[in-house]
């Protein structure tokens, strides 16, 4: 039987592991035993070669390898702009690949050529308006979807086929370039953008009645993840509030429009218009990157795909650049962090060495205080007995009795045991 070559040292105490590590590691012992050497689960790790773009042994891979059948490992795959290029096991920044080599531009291209045919519907879309079916709506009309694992489509009822036919134009465009688009991983906390659905900036205040996704819709370039968040834009319209609803009152019959108040004041909201606007953003905690698209005119979305997608090839590296900087200061921040919590806790040591000696020459005092008083005492109740020495013999009786009972009122007065109790303050 074929013994499993093992042609990796102990790497276990590295932070930053590369691709390359993995890959020899990954090929020459089971998932189980790399997980083990690192201190993660072998479903976490299994990630960790997914996002780094490591190909890993198929299923039985060791039971042939056993049987003298293994078969051929698969090459290593050329990184791409913005790749990650090492896993780091504490959170250290990680270096991005910034540019694709000359063979793997090639590659890709190839790849490209030879990509089946595309779905009808992107596989994020498919089903996705039975979702947005029997949902309650805000009070100016935006949907509200209980579910929330899905695309993430900020619609109302009459918006939400023209949103949904943008949202999947737009993903198949990115998967015929090669682009992923997806929900996000949860183990990489990514961060969603906020969203102002209004038309026109403004300070006025917006009740947050808009739905939210449980995690972001993403779009990968090589490593690096776009946000994506189709929102439909609103408008600032007169409006008339009717059963628990707001109602536009160009939409109302002329015998309704009229204001319900004395002085024939109107109430204005911010209701859906139908157009859209895509929002594209960076998901990195302070690595900040955003562009929007908006509708001048419904559909006018359509014809900036093209557009959309190269800008996001372009912009690829330049976010890995801000992700890598972000990194770097994280990381500088946290190296501060750690040096002040080390002088913190240096300057409370020397607090508790200082309090230590003091209240160990607080003590010292007393126990010179009871020794004066000890020796004080005393000398008083010598001077007593020899004083007594002088009288008569009845007197002396009396006054020894007496004495007595006063060593007996005063107690201990053993000035050395005080002394012994005391401890000098550790060195």
């Amino acid at each position: 039987m074929e013994d499993t070559p093992d042609t990796q040292t102990d790497d276990s105490s590295e932070d930053i592991v590369t691709r390359e590590s993995l890959y020899e590691q990954a090929w020459s012992n089971p998932m189980t035993k790399i997980a083990e050497r690192y201190g993660v689960s072998s479903s976490y790790l299994a990630r960790v070669f997914t996002h780094l773009d490591i190909p890993r042994p198929p299923v039985g891979y060791w039971a042939q390898v056993a049987a003298g059948k293994g078969k051929p490992r698969p090459v290593l795959p050329e990184v791409q702009p913005g790749a990650l290029i090492a896993w780091s096991r504490n959170g250290a920044p990680i270096k991005i690949s910034r540019s694709l080599p000359k063979e793997a531009q090639k590659a890709v291209r190839k790849a490209v050529q030879h990509r089946p045919a595309l779905p009808r519907r992107h596989p994020l879309l498919l089903s996705v308006e039975e979702h947005f079916k029997k949902v309650s709506e805000s009070e100016n009309g935006y949907l509200r979807p209980t579910k929330r694992a899905m695309a993430d489509l900020i619609v109302s009822r009459t918006g939400l086929n023209h949103a949904v036919d943008f949202a999947n134009q737009l993903y198949l465009a990115l998967m015929k370039e090669g682009l992923a688009v997806a929900l996000s991983d949860p183990a990489m906390h990514m961060n969603r953008a906020s969203v102002d659905n209004r038309e026109m900036a403004s300070k006025r205040y917006i009740y947050p009645a808009l739905w939210q996704p449980q995690r972001p819709t993403v779009v990968y370039v090589g490593a690096i993840a776009f946000g994506l968040t189709i929102y439909e834009i609103s408008e600032y319209v007169e409006v008339k509030h009717t059963d628990k609803e707001y109602v536009r009152l160009t939409s109302l019959p002329a015998s309704q429009r009229r204001s319900p108040y004395p002085n024939g004041w109107v109430m204005s909201t911010d209701m859906p218009s139908g157009r859209l606007c895509l929002q594209i953003y960076s998901p990195y905690y302070g690595a900040e990157w955003i562009h929007r698209w908006s509708e001048d005119n419904r559909g006018d979305l359509f014809s900036k795909i093209s557009q959309i997608v190269k800008l996001l090839v372009t912009e690829a590296p330049v976010l890995a650049h801000k992700v890598d900087v972000e990194r770097d200061r994280r990381e500088l921040e946290r190296q501060k962090h750690l040096l002040a919590m080390e002088e913190w806790q240096r300057q409370e040591k020397e607090k508790r060495r200082i309090k230590v000696i003091q209240d160990s020459r607080d003590r010292l005092e007393t126990v010179i205080q009871t020794w004066a008083k000890v020796n004080s005492i005393r000398a008083f109740f010598d001077d007593i007995e020899r004083s007594a020495q002088k009288l008569n013999y009845e007197e002396r009786v009396v006054v020894m009795e007496r004495l007595n009972k006063a060593k007996e009122l005063i107690g201990d007065l053993d000035a050395l045991k005080h002394f012994k109790a005391w401890e000098p303050p550790e060195p």
